[in-house]
């Protein structure tokens, strides 16, 4: 097995964050910056965590794949909860869950519940995240944990988080006291599930099964700790716990070694072992600093639990005052630190709305608010497809009639007046499924999804007869304007290219007969 260090994981945090920007494949994107957010979780670096975590939502977004989306949202949730933003966290897991579910992603569902019961563990909701784990286990989405086509261990994260969770909170330990009574009643199968789930641990701590990542091992470890302390073996959880710290110093990675001392620390308080406690306890303390806070108290808590046990008032009052000042310190960095993820959600808010915006007005024409030619053919293509499935529509090229000569003899504004005026006309005069757009210059595309060519051509003359009762009195007393209309079918088998130069030859064929007037392709009559 690999070693884990702080510097290899910055290492590989930066590789994946080059791998992110070099792929032109947005899926492949969302996993390098899924990785990236966690890592960066690991090594106690919650902005920039967030940063690739809203990074891999705009990627998830832009394929329009629901159950990438999820992962996304479900990243920003881990991110989150790791700064105590309760409501934020909560928000995006429900928004992961949902969309998982829509796209009848079972994997999702699964993986989504799966954190959010770590989730909960990390606020110390044990019995809750255990009932969570429990109603997994009994859905239909529970298939996803024992068939994890993807492979990345999904079924080992569950049982880490299952035995940490159950035996803490058979323990006694935790917040959610009040729930208790619900898991008392499904005790039965409490056991079941912690006797399967910390037996498939001991595979994986004894190398009978691998782990799908190495970085899981310390949590193999502190919930078989936790397991032992539960079931009374002390030897095997002074082992555990001793392992757990030898592998966390090995690894060099603060927030891991912080936590293995707390787990140690918690152990030997368990047994009465205070002066052992004194150690670690400070030791914890010293490496969370403020980075870490509910854990930095929580050690410092116990450091002053050991001194008050062994009659050391003065110092277990010390602690408390040194413990408060600690989490006044702790409670502005929280305040701050919120706030810059906060900026940093809305600074990418506001870049996606103004990308949407900006690729919306890229398909839009300036003059007459109507979709472009880039717009057109997007619409096309589309059309294309739904001929190729037996769908009839039709494509009409209309070229406003002498159109030089109302720039010539009325001016140019009146000839942007005219186009204007056109474009809103044809607009008001079709179906909501239709698309009038500016093809260039005096021409328009009109694209008529789902009619026949006797459909479309009874259309487009309504069409050239309203251009013909346009009012102009406002703009210039004397204009009149017509059009001329070339109408082509999409058929199945003709690429864009042939559809629109047969509506091209069709509208010349209407200027050609004297203008003001609808002539079809000749392939397509």
């Amino acid at each position: 097995m690999s070693a884990v260090t702080a510097h290899a994981l910055r290492e590989e945090l930066e590789a994946l964050a080059r791998a992110a920007l070099d792929t032109d494949d947005l899926a492949e994107r969302t996993t390098y910056l899924r990785d990236a957010a966690y890592l960066a979780l690991d090594l106690g670096d919650a902005p920039q965590a967030m940063t690739h975590a809203l990074a891999c939502l705009d990627a998830a977004r832009r394929t329009a794949d629901l159950a990438l989306q999820a992962r996304a949202h479900m990243t920003i949730a881990l991110v989150m909860g790791d700064v105590h933003d309760d409501v934020g966290a909560a928000t995006h897991f429900r928004e992961a869950e949902g969309l998982a579910r829509s796209a009848r992603d079972a994997r999702g569902v699964a993986a989504t519940n799966v954190n959010a019961a770590h989730y909960d563990q990390e606020r110390g909701h044990f019995a809750s995240s255990v009932l969570r784990l429990l109603t997994l286990r009994r859905s239909p989405y529970a298939a996803a944990l024992e068939h994890d086509e993807q492979g990345k261990g999904l079924d080992q994260v569950f049982h880490v988080n299952f035995v940490r969770g159950a035996a803490s909170a058979l323990l006694g330990l935790g917040v959610d006291a009040e729930v208790r009574a619900s898991l008392d009643a499904r005790r039965d199968e409490v056991h079941a599930q912690l006797q399967e789930s910390a037996a498939a641990l001991r595979r994986l701590h004894r190398r009978e099964v691998p782990l799908k990542n190495s970085r899981w091992l310390t949590d193999v470890l502190e919930s078989l700790l936790i397991h032992a302390r539960l079931t009374g073996d002390a030897p095997l959880a002074r082992q555990l716990a001793d392992e757990w710290v030898r592998l966390a110093g090995d690894w060099n990675v603060t927030a891991q070694l912080g936590r293995a001392l707390l787990g140690r620390a918690e152990l030997r308080a368990q047994l009465g072992e205070w002066p052992e406690v004194r150690v670690d306890a400070a030791r914890a303390a010293e490496l969370f600093g403020d980075d870490h806070p509910s854990r930095a108290l929580s050690a410092r808590q116990l450091l002053a639990r050991a001194f008050a046990a062994q009659g050391e008032w003065r110092a277990a009052f010390e602690v408390q005052q040194a413990l408060s000042a600690q989490a006044e310190r702790i409670y502005r960095a929280f305040m701050q630190q919120s706030a810059r993820l906060r900026i940093i959600e809305r600074q990418a808010i506001e870049a996606e709305v103004r990308a949407a915006a900006f690729a919306e007005a890229a398909l839009r024409d300036p003059l007459t608010g109507i979709p472009n030619r880039a717009g057109a053919l997007r619409r096309l293509d589309q059309l294309v497809r739904s001929a190729r499935r037996g769908r009839p529509c039709a494509v009409a090229l209309l070229d406003i009639d002498h159109f030089k000569s109302v720039n010539d003899r009325f001016g140019h504004a009146a000839g942007d007046e005219v186009l204007r005026r056109v474009a809103a006309t044809v607009t008001r005069s079709v179906r909501e499924v239709d698309l009038l757009a500016r093809y260039g210059g005096e021409e328009f595309l009109l694209l008529l999804d789902g009619l026949t060519l006797p459909e479309a051509r009874r259309a487009c003359r309504r069409v050239g007869q309203l251009i013909t009762e346009i009012d102009w009195e406002d703009v210039a007393p004397g204009l009149r304007v017509t059009a001329s209309i070339g109408l082509a079918a999409v058929r199945p088998g003709l690429d864009r290219e042939v559809i629109l130069r047969e509506a091209d030859a069709a509208m010349y064929a209407a200027k050609a007969a004297g203008r003001n007037t609808v002539r079809l392709s000749v392939t397509s009559g």
